[in-house]
């Protein structure tokens, strides 16, 4: 009897020991919830112990549980800035620049308050500077083609003409001129203003076009002039030995799906020829629409995350990079949810050892690609090698940190790739960073009609993306494309490039 009691007894407590761990686990998630939906939309950690300090303070710094141990030796760095920062203008500077605009308060009377005499002008004086706004305003501008006569060569009643050609309209007989297109697509696909807004806007301005009409023709000057270009910047990013990808949804009325997807490609931030962004527009997440759009051979390496349509059974000959970000992010989401008793935790240790291979990563040295391999192979790698080591000997972890450590675990072959191409860069930030204007745009106009409409959304992303990270004024590119691609017939598309001599002159900033 006693005995079959104190078994008993024994049961009920790995139960409750059970129950207690899945409450936990349940309060984890609760509280991982509550961050998605009501948190700060950020990865940096507040303090979370007294006396800890950043996130990239030295591990032997921090009250954890197990102290690791590491030498710190401070030594003096060159960081190589491959574009310099754009230079911040005074005030003073920025009203210099503008077009400059005398106004003369005047006397309301010249005559002399005491005496009643009319008083000489003698000067003026600066009172204060100010930059003012012009409203926008239409204008009718005549196009007219001059003729010549030759009177050398008029003779026996033959006339020798010679008449000026006007460059071709980008919508003949319409009122979509240039640069009322350029205004449409820069308030549409850079300021994320939907055409139903766009309507009451322009039609204040006097100009009588619906939004109906916008979407119409914003889809035909994509159709009929951008899309070669589009072409040309997609080959572009193609020839790169080292690319990002990601995927971001899309809503398409009249798809055959209910979400469709604009897969989306960057060149690196360093050692590419040209910094390119390019959306792909498909109905579908599936691992295939990767070979439509860089071929299903395509030789480099491609920088992504653990979707598992990036997979080498698709794609046995293809290389993927993985991306350090979006694993620290997993015990990030773990960190944020457990009690402030807990803090000094596991995950919080393995974030730490990330943050030291981020640390070193942005104190590197070097000039070209293979420069930055052999500084990270030194000083990099036995960083990574100490987190996985780490991560590799806790003990029977469960719940979210289990998941956590499987996940960086599972992706360590595809990390270390950074360790074999020195262009492949850590994180795959720089692509979401290129996204996420889009997904503005997306909560302000919801969605495309047809698929013309997600297409011609994908060619104006690329472009005023590819625009913006070669420092291009958005509209005055997009106006400079609209008055000359018609006169070009799609011919020599790389005059029309945002990085050619020619655009940088016209439409930097």
């Amino acid at each position: 009897m006693a005995e079959s009691l104190k078994k008993e007894n024994e049961a009920l407590r790995a139960q409750l020991k059970k129950a207690q761990e899945q409450l936990e686990q349940q309060a984890i998630t609760i509280k991982q919830l509550q961050e998605i939906i009501f948190g700060k939309k950020t990865e940096v950690l507040e303090q979370v112990a007294d006396g800890q300090l950043s996130l990239f303070d030295p591990v032997d710094d921090l009250n954890l549980d197990h102290k690791i141990t590491e030498v710190v030796k401070t030594t003096t760095t060159k960081i190589v800035r491959h574009r310099p920062a754009k230079k911040q203008l005074t005030r003073q500077e920025f009203l210099d620049q503008l077009p400059q605009v005398e106004e003369v308060v005047s006397l309301k009377t010249t005559t002399c308050p005491d005496c009643q005499h009319e008083m000489a002008h003698i000067g003026k004086r600066l009172a204060r500077r100010e930059a003012r706004l012009k409203e926008p305003e239409l204008y009718c501008a005549n196009l007219y083609e001059e003729s010549y006569k030759c009177k050398h060569c008029s003779q026996d009643g033959n006339d020798k003409l010679v008449t000026s050609k006007a460059p071709m309209a980008l919508l003949p007989h319409s009122y979509f001129s240039s640069s009322i297109m350029a205004f449409i697509a820069y308030l549409k696909f850079n300021l994320a203003l939907p055409f139903h807004r766009q309507e009451s806007f322009v039609q204040g301005l006097g100009l009588p076009v619906s939004a109906k009409q916008m979407a119409s023709n914003i889809i035909k000057v994509s159709q009929t002039y951008l899309e070669p270009l589009y072409q040309y910047l997609s080959n572009t990013v193609r020839q790169e030995p080292v690319i990002h990808m990601d995927e971001t949804p899309f809503k398409v009325v009249d798809s055959p799906k209910s979400q469709d997807y604009f897969w989306v490609t960057r060149t690196t931030k360093e050692f590419a020829q040209h910094p390119v962004v390019v959306f792909h527009h498909a109905n579908t997440r599936s691992g295939r629409i990767i070979g439509q759009i860089v071929g299903n051979n395509y030789p480099g390496i491609i920088m992504c995350d653990g979707y598992k349509g990036y997979s080498n059974q698709l794609y046995p000959q293809a290389k993927f990079g993985s991306c350090l970000v979006h694993i620290r992010r997993e015990f990030v989401k773990l960190v944020k949810a457990l009690p402030k008793t807990m803090k000094a935790s596991k995950a919080q240790q393995a974030i730490t050892l990330l943050s030291q291979v981020f640390h070193s990563e942005n104190q590197l040295s070097y000039q070209t690609a293979n420069e930055k391999l052999v500084q990270r192979q030194i000083h990099v790698k036995p960083l990574m090698d100490k987190f996985y080591n780490y991560i590799s000997q806790i003990s029977q972890p469960i719940g979210q940190l289990r998941k956590a450590i499987q996940n960086a675990i599972q992706l360590k072959s595809r990390v270390y790739r950074v360790f074999e191409h020195g262009q492949l860069p850590l994180s795959n930030n720089s692509v979401e960073q290129s996204i996420r204007p889009s997904t503005l745009i997306r909560k302000n106009c919801l969605f495309a009609k047809t698929e013309e409409g997600a297409k011609a959304n994908a060619v104006y992303y690329s472009l005023v993306e590819t625009a913006k990270l070669n420092q291009l004024n958005v509209q005055r590119y997009l106006e400079y494309l609209f008055d000359h691609l018609p006169e070009s017939n799609c011919q020599d598309l790389a005059a029309f490039l945002p990085w050619s001599k020619n655009v940088q002159e016209e439409c930097r900033e």
